[in-house]
């Protein structure tokens, strides 16, 4: 059976990693493995920083990481023999008391999180994989030179540099077995070339279609290549209703579904207003509407409509599709930044 390529990580394990490892990587400061090992913890603790939803290890990064493991055991067990010998580390850049210290932490660290450290082992060694997700995003516009000068504005010297750019940033956060739901202006090519750019790819791709795709048009076209093409689709994502569109649906089916926490139960995705003066008049329509109070029969309290509808626009999330815990989150700081400038300038 073949292994899995990805293993996700608990808060409590991200933790435990920064804190062993971490001092691993001190240890053996100079030499091969010390630069890889702290390499590892910047790059986890960047993705805690930059607010990811989790921590993702390949199978490289697992076997480092149980390396970095072995290595602090064998320094809080004093077995600088053993360290010299096979991991090649003879100078210990840290003292007996910083270990000791350090182990007293993390012993602490993992009575206060509950971490089960042989599940985290198992885990370690079984490889599991990082459940599927649904990712999203809107108006890529491959080989759409003219945006870098106009509209967006983008600054790339031309589509080719923009084309790479997309790739690279789309194909370093999205796996082979995400679900990738694209709101609409793919490309603006001929069959051939959008052919060229979705091969490339990684994920399974769905287009909702929009008014520039005209590459749809040549029969010659491999619509295979997407799971489905659609004008408009309803999804669920993690128990919530999801509508997705290219263009904005200002009155969607279930917007006004709450959670008992009064929590949305349904949200609108779109592309085609980029962030344009059409994009500022969606922005007025959700401020008004969220300040609109209504009753309803599971909901007896008077409360303000959500309004859950959210710009997927590339530029937004630097081209990398998000999942729709990430779009709330990054509408929701961008909805503030907005509310915040108009405020500011009355």
């Amino acid at each position: 059976m073949e292994e899995e390529k990805y293993i996700s990580l608990t808060g409590a394990e991200t933790g435990y990693i920064v804190d062993t490892v971490g001092l691993s990587a001190q240890a053996a400061a100079g030499s091969g493995l010390g630069e890889k090992l702290g390499s590892l913890c910047m790059r986890i603790r960047n993705e805690l920083n930059n607010e990811e939803p989790g921590v993702f290890l390949d199978a490289d990064d697992k076997n480092l990481v149980s390396a970095g493991l072995m290595v602090y055991e064998l320094l809080v067990r004093e077995k600088y023999d053993v360290l010299k010998e096979h991991f090649q580390v003879g100078d210990i850049h840290v003292t007996p008391e910083q270990i000791r210290a350090k182990a007293a932490e993390v012993q602490g660290n993992i009575c206060r999180t509950d971490l089960d450290l042989k599940a985290f082992q198992k885990k370690l060694r079984n490889r599991r994989t990082v459940p599927v997700r649904k990712l999203y995003i809107a108006d890529l516009h491959f080989f759409h030179d003219s945006l870098n000068r106009h509209m967006d504005m983008r600054g790339f010297s031309g589509y080719e540099e923009m084309n790479a750019y997309m790739l690279r940033q789309w194909n370093d956060n999205v796996t082979e077995k995400d679900e990738v739901y694209i709101l609409g202006d793919f490309a603006i090519s001929r069959a051939e070339p959008a052919e060229e750019v979705l091969r490339k790819l990684n994920g399974k791709k769905y287009l909702l279609q929009g008014n520039h795709d005209r590459f749809l048009d040549n029969k010659k076209f491999d619509r295979s290549l997407f799971k489905w093409v659609r004008p408009y689709a309803e999804i669920q994502d993690s128990g919530r209703k999801v509508i997705l569109s290219h263009y904005p649906v200002f009155c969607y089916n279930g917007q006004y579904r709450l959670t008992p926490e009064g929590k949305p139960l349904a949200y609108m995705l779109y592309g085609h207003v980029h962030n344009t003066h059409d994009e500022r008049l969606v922005n007025s329509f959700i401020r008004r509407t969220r300040e609109t109070m209504v009753f309803s029969e599971k909901h007896p309290q008077k409360y303000a409509i959500p309004c859950g509808m959210i710009n997927c626009f590339c530029m937004f999330s630097n081209y990398v599709p998000l999942t729709l815990d990430e779009w709330i989150r990054l509408d929701d700081r961008r909805r503030k930044e907005l509310n915040q400038a108009d405020e500011g300038g009355l």
